[in-house]
């Protein structure tokens, strides 16, 4: 199964997700895949709930570049149906390909 789908299933069936980036690990409650609208990357718009942090205030959402994730896993923890300041329509994107 591709990368997009695997985030896109675990999107919509409310899974939390783990994976490598920037050599740490990260585990993230998905919300929404789509293409950055300034780099054309494919993003990924998440929640922190574990994993490494550069900083603890730093707020919880994050934008991860799907190109530069390894080990992609979905655990079997479910993750929360909705977040204070989650936007489904989400600005930074041009192009949404699956969104909570």
């Amino acid at each position: 199964m591709a990368t997009e789908e695997v985030i896109c299933n675990a999107i919509r069936n409310r899974y939390v997700i783990q994976f490598n980036y920037e050599g740490q690990q990260r585990i993230i409650e998905p919300f929404t895949l789509g293409y950055h609208k300034d780099t054309g990357n494919l993003v990924l718009s998440g929640y922190r709930v574990g994993g490494y942090t550069k900083s603890h205030s730093e707020p919880p959402w994050r934008l991860f570049k799907v190109n530069q994730m390894s080990g992609l896993e979905v655990t079997n923890q479910k993750a929360a149906t909705s977040r204070k300041d989650y936007n489904p329509n989400d600005s930074r994107m041009s192009t949404i390909i699956c969104t909570y």
